[in-house]
Formats: structure tokens, C-alpha cells, sequence
């Protein structure tokens, strides 16, 4: 990616890590701002300070993912790349005979620097005198794509000064998942400020940044979107987010993509990224797997050099299927990995008789190699256990990969193992568990038929919510701060005091009950006020840190429902006597009588709770739920202790209703039965971050994935199910 050299230039990316120097992007000037001679703007300043923060914290997040997949360890894979020779692009003047290089030399100096490596600043030099800031960089599956991305905006980033667009890897594979962007239906730039705000929590915080500062910095053009694997899309995709890409207006762009299906998705739309440059990756050759082989190695292990200066003397070398295979940065990043034990001898991969099977068996033999006994690192906190069995552990990865295959996304995002479980398993054992518990908590208040009517009520309903596919919430990035939430707690404990003394009334309960029964629906809704966008900008999406901050909004939901809830049963329980009501009723059907405005209450609360936690069918299946509950008539209890008992038993199971049908309890609950199953370790996020330390998973914002889809799909072929 040096200056262009026709068709038939070939450039080579020694992609190492150090810092880029030298100047910002001089043409374009793309988002800067100047502070000079301007009055003083606190909203400017504001703006600065976040694009600052998220500068340093996609440094220190694609820093870490580097690491841990070794890339630079000691130094990276040398990859290569050239002009595309396919029609994919807008065609443009024909290059000169003469090519100049990023160092100015012409005619054959520059031929002969195109064979040499060039360092991360040249690499980062080239993309900046691209004349229109787009770029494209195509390639077959393990070309190294992905490195070769992640290591430019390491590069870009290395050279960042305020005023420039902060550069921002983002994965495609995010466009298309779950209640994210659609092509066509969204726009490309309102997906990319939500992604910002999802992935980097700290830009939603006003008091900082100010509102919306996440679509101020892309529609301001301060962010340089670098978008990994459009392949990773449904492939029914393809063709419009490339006319959404072209149409978009980013001033900044690189894209990555395999041959075909972006080829595909050329022929398809009819049309091509008309400001991009698109590059190939070649492979690479042995000379550099070698050096990349033997890089960590001591001097006297010289197993690679021998079989490869051996092989170097056969005519046919190049065509060896051991040759072939390590033309993929992909093959030779494993066989490093498999054979870094110096029992191990990289000589059997002679046997094989072709490349597939040389590919077959570094993928098999992956695993193996990365879950041999190791110790636990230092300071993780009880995360990172020091050994796994192997076996447990290709029985669990295979499962996952097969539930990743199932679905087609290259995501495993915790929050979505719920899915894994079928939907009538799931209702099944939910719906027979909840009509247990509301059932024995109806009968204790009521008798047996009140507790048959509870239980069959919201059996009912846990199997609907259940068994029905139905949209879900995603998980909540929020922490609990008490600073600067006094106003704001008590406008909102004002309001729900409010609300429960309204409720109060409704079920005739005395005025003192009334202003007693208040105060825990205003600590409920009040609660949520401490729930705010974390503020730390160390703080940066991960699948642990959403797990931990959905689960703080979980137990928050689960517990602003079961106070209000239980009590509100409880006084009830122990105050009023529907049967005397003044209010007006339906009448006696099969023996009990159903209250007109109780029934109506009920249903209301019920509403809430489906809605918050279950979507359209928990809506209809909780409301119908709550009216029946709510319009039972029981005699009041002779026992206050014991009615408000019975009361936080039944708020206790409500708060358990709610977050069950969040993504923090929904996990909880599918975990549980996939554990139970063997199709999943108890401590399944200590066994993703020990598969991500290994090398095995990589780490995308929230999301984990796998180290490669080839990875992946060779688990997915391994059909020893559990």
C-alpha cells in the first residue's frame, strides 16, 4: 500500500508495531479544528476532549487484542499486497511505466524497493497520499486481512494529534446482528454513532461530553471508520451496503472483504466504491513464514530452517503441499503455535499429499496445542483458570461454534446463549417453574383453587414468553453513581410515591396504608436514577464488562419491581377486602369474582412487566396474567406478619419473573440448563476469557469471536456432540 504501481506493483507491510511519527494528513485537513484566534467554546472543548479519550481507548483496546494474539511476538508475519487485477473498481488513468515509491525513487531503484519490507510508517505514509482517503483491501480466507487492518489503525493512531479524525475499527459482522444496522433501512452514519456509544459506554456521558457527542464526531467527520470482514454480513446485504458505503459521505474509509463475495456484491449492485483503491493480498512467501517460524525460537532450535533448506533443493518446491500451506499467514501463525514444543517435529507435515489436508490438519491439531497444562497468570482475579481438559474443552467450543454456524454470525456474544436452547425446552421448564412458585404462593394466600388459577395464570404466560420467538432487550451499559443523582432521585421518588398512594387508592386501602404503601414505589423507580453511562474511559466495551454492568441492571429491574410489588400484595393482602368493594365488578364466574378496576390495575402492572422484559408476546401474556391475579378475590389475611410474607414471596418471584427476561437473566437461565446438559462449562465467561488468552478467541467490543473463521468451522465439522 505504497504508492500506486500498476496493476502489476507488489508492495510488502513489515507490519511491525512501532510508532508512527511524522505529520497528520496534510491534503485533506479532514475534521480539523483550530483553536486559534476563536473566542473560548466549552461544547469545542468538550468535543476534543472525547475525540482524545477515544483515541487513547482504541489505542489500548486493538493494543491488547495484539497482544494477545501474538502478533508481535517478537515481531509479526510479513504480509503482501497488490493493485487487484479484478474489475472491482472505478477504472482510472493507466499508472506510469515508471512508478515513484513513498521515498521519491523512480525507475529501477523503485522496481527493486518494491521486493523490499517497508515499515509501519511507510504503510500509514501511503494510505494518507491516497488522493481520496478510500481504500479497499481484498483477499482470500487466512490472507491476514484482519491483522493487516487492526496493525494500520494501531499505525494511524500512532501518529494522532487533536484536530485529526480518530480512526475506528469496527467489524462488519456488527451491521446485520441482533438490533443493529440494516443497509437501506438505516443510515450508515446513525448506525456508526450508536456503535461508537455501544462499543466506548464513556461517550454517552453528558456531563463530560455534552449530548450526543457521538453523533457530533460522525457527522463532523471526526471519526475514520475502518470496517473489518463485509464477507461477515448476510450475504442478501452485500450489495446495498456498498451503495450505503459510497453514498455515505465518510471522508475516511478502509474496508475489508474476500474476493469472491465482494466480487459478488459488485455484480450484484451494479456499481463500485467510485473513491476507493482496491488492494489484494498476495501470499506470502517461505522466507518470510520462515523468519516469522523461527522468530521466538533459541539458536540451536533450527528444526524449520533444516526442513526448509531441504526442501529449497527439490524442483518441485514450490508446488509441495507444505509449501503451498504456508503461503497463509493463517497456517503459518498455527504451525508455530503446534509445533513451538521441541518434541513436536514439523516433518510430519510431509506426509500429507495435498495443501487441504496440510490445512486440515494445523486446524485440528490447534487445540491440542494451545490447551496443553499452563499456569494461571498473575493478578487475573480468578478469571483465567491455569488448565482445562482438552476434551471438555473441543466439546465446548464445538458446541458454541456449532450454535455460531446455526445462526450465521461470526459473534458469540454472551447475551445470546439464550438462544441455544429451544424455545419450547426453555418454556417448558420456565413455565413449569414459575406455575410452582406463584401457585404455592396463591394457594398459602387464598387456598387451593386461588393457587391452581395463580399457577396455571403464570405457568401460562412463562411458557409463552418462552416457547414464542419475540424481540428482546440488549443488555444495559450502565453503572451505579450516587454523585449528582440527588435531584433526579427524588423527582423520581416524588413520582412513584405518587403512583403507589394512586394505587392505593385503587384498592381502598386506608390512608395511612395508602402513604405507607408510596414509598417503596418511589424507592423503585427512584432506583434507577443511580443507573447512569459510565463515566471511566478506561472503561471500554467488553464482553466482561457487559456482562458485569448488565447484571447491575439487572438486579436494579429485578428489585425496583419486587418492592412495589411485594408490598402492594402484602397490604392488600392484609387490609382489603374486595368483596365489600365499592367498586364495581364483572360478577361470580366458576366460583370467584373478578373486580372490575383491581383486574384493570393488574393488567397494567402486568403490561410493565412484559414489556420491559419480554416484548409484544410478554406484553399480552402478563397483562392477561394480571388482570386475572388481580381481580381474584381472597379473604384477607387474620395475620399481618403472614400476609406480608405471602407478600414478598410474591414480589420476590415477580423481580424473578423480570430479570429472567432480561439478557443478564436470560443467560443465567440458559446457561443453567446448557451446564446441566454438558454443552457448557458452570463458569462459562472464565472459560471465554482463558479461550481468548490462548489464542483461540478474539475479542471485538463486547463480542467475542473466533480466531478465525477457519478455526470455527473446522470445530463445527468435529460432530462429536455431547
Amino acid at each position: 500500500m505504497t504508492a500506486e504501481t500498476g496493476d502489476a506493483g507488489r508492495t510488502e507491510n513489515a507490519v511491525s508495531g512501532g510508532r508512527v511519527r511524522g505529520s497528520v494528513i496534510q491534503a485533506r485537513n479532514i475534521g480539523r479544528i483550530s483553536f486559534a484566534g476563536r473566542p473560548k467554546d466549552d461544547s469545542l472543548e468538550r468535543l476534543e476532549a472525547a475525540k482524545t479519550r477515544l483515541a487513547d481507548e482504541v489505542r489500548r483496546q486493538w493494543e491488547g487484542e495484539v497482544a494477545a494474539q501474538g502478533l508481535r511476538r517478537p515481531e509479526p508475519i510479513r504480509l503482501q499486497w497488490a493493485n487487484t487485477r479484478r474489475a472491482v473498481a472505478v477504472r482510472r488513468a493507466v499508472a506510469p511505466t515508471t512508478p515513484t515509491t513513498p521515498t521519491g525513487r523512480t525507475g529501477p531503484a523503485a522496481s527493486e524497493a518494491l521486493g523490499r519490507c517497508v515499515d509501519l510508517d511507510e504503510l500509514v505514509g501511503a494510505f494518507r497520499a491516497l488522493p481520496q482517503g478510500h481504500l479497499v483491501m481484498l483477499g482470500e480466507r487466512g490472507s491476514g486481512k484482519t491483522v493487516w487492518v487492526m496493525l494500520l489503525t494501531l499505525g494511524l493512531l500512532g501518529s494522532y494529534e487533536p484536530g485529526d479524525p480518530v480512526p475506528v475499527l469496527l467489524t462488519a459482522s456488527s451491521w446485520d446482528s441482533g438490533n443493529t444496522w440494516v443497509p437501506g433501512v438505516e443510515h450508515l452514519r446513525t448506525w456508526l454513532a450508536r456503535r461508537l456509544v455501544e462499543e466506548y459506554p464513556f461517550l454517552a456521558d453528558k456531563e463530560a461530553y455534552g449530548a450526543g457527542v457521538a453523533q457530533r464526531l460522525v457527522t463532523g467527520g471526526h471519526v475514520f471508520l475502518l470496517l473489518d470482514g463485509l464477507d461477515e454480513m448476510s450475504e442478501a446485504l452485500h450489495a446495498s451496503a456498498l451503495g450505503e458505503l459510497d453514498d455515505s459521505g465518510q471522508d475516511l474509509l478502509v474496508l475489508t472483504c474476500r474476493v469472491a463475495e465482494y466480487e459478488r456484491a459488485v455484480e450484484r449492485s451494479g456499481r463500485v466504491l467510485s473513491r476507493a483503491v482496491v488492494k489484494e493480498m498476495l501470499p506470502i512467501g517461505v522466507r518470510q513464514a520462515e523468519s516469522f517460524l523461527t522468530a521466538d525460537r533459541p539458536w540451536e532450535d533450527i528444526r524449520w530452517q533444516s526442513l526448509l533448506a531441504e526442501l529449497r533443493d527439490r524442483p518441485d518446491f514450490p508446488d509441495l503441499p507444505l509449501s503451498r500451506a504456508l503461503t497463509s499467514p493463517l497456517m503459518v501463525a498455527l504451525a508455530r503455535v503446534i509445533y513451538a514444543a521441541p518434541t513436536k517435529d514439523p516433518r510430519e507435515l510431509l506426509r500429507f499429499p495435498d495443501r487441504a489436508s496440510v490445512e486440515r490438519h494445523l486446524l485440528t491439531a490447534f487445540l491440542p496445542a494451545v490447551y496443553r497444562p499452563r499456569p494461571a497468570p498473575p493478578g487475573g482475579s480468578g478469571r483465567a483458570p491455569g488448565s482445562y481438559g482438552l476434551e471438555d474443552a473441543r466439546g465446548w467450543l464445538g458446541f458454541i461454534a456449532r450454535h455460531m454456524a446455526r445462526n450465521g454470525t461470526h459473534d458469540l456474544a454472551w447475551w445470546q446463549v439464550a438462544c441455544a436452547v429451544p424455545g419450547w425446552v426453555a418454556g417448558l421448564v420456565f413455565g413449569v417453574v414459575s406455575g410452582l412458585m406463584f401457585g404455592f404462593i396463591g394457594a398459602a394466600a387464598g387456598g387451593p383453587v386461588i393457587g391452581l388459577v395463580f399457577g396455571v395464570s403464570f405457568g401460562s404466560a412463562g411458557f409463552l414468553v418462552q416457547a414464542v420467538p419475540s424481540r428482546r432487550p440488549s443488555p444495559a451499559r450502565v453503572e451505579i453513581r450516587l454523585r449528582g443523582t440527588v435531584r433526579v432521585f427524588a423527582l423520581r421518588f416524588a413520582l412513584g410515591c405518587v403512583t403507589g398512594m394512586a394505587l392505593g387508592f385503587g384498592f381502598e386501602l386506608p390512608c395511612w396504608a395508602q402513604l405507607v404503601l408510596g414509598a417503596p414505589f418511589g424507592l423503585a423507580v427512584a432506583l434507577h436514577a443511580w443507573l447512569r453511562a459510565p463515566s471511566d474511559a478506561t472503561k471500554v466495551a467488553s464482553p466482561g464488562l457487559a456482562f458485569e454492568q448488565d447484571r447491575v441492571s439487572t438486579l436494579i429491574l429485578g428489585v425496583s419491581f419486587a418492592l412495589p410489588f411485594g408490598l402492594t400484595f402484602g397490604t392488600v393482602f392484609a387490609f382489603t377486602d374486595p368483596r365489600v368493594s365499592a367498586w364495581p365488578a364483572l360478577g361470580p364466574v366458576g366460583g370467584l369474582t373478578f373486580n372490575t378496576v383491581f383486574g384493570l390495575a393488574g393488567a397494567l402492572a402486568g403490561w410493565t412487566v412484559g414489556h420491559l422484559s419480554y416484548g409484544r408476546v410478554g406484553r399480552f401474556a402478563y397483562s392477561a396474567v394480571g388482570t386475572v391475579v388481580s381481580g381474584v378475590v381472597f379473604p384477607p389475611a387474620d395475620d399481618p406478619g403472614f400476609a406480608f410474607g405471602t407478600g414478598i414471596a410474591f414480589g420476590v418471584a415477580c423481580g424473578l419473573v423480570v430479570m429472567l427476561g432480561r439478557p443478564w437473566g436470560a443467560f443465567v437461565f440458559a446457561h443453567a440448563l446448557l451446564a446441566l446438559a454438558g454443552r457448557l462449562p458452570w463458569r462459562l465467561m472464565r472459560f471465554l476469557h482463558d479461550a481468548h488468552r490462548r489464542g483461540v478467541l478474539r475479542q471485538a467490543g463486547a463480542v467475542f469471536q473466533f480466531r478465525h473463521a477457519r478455526v470455527r468451522d473446522r470445530l463445527t465439522s468435529h460432530r462429536d456432540d455431547l
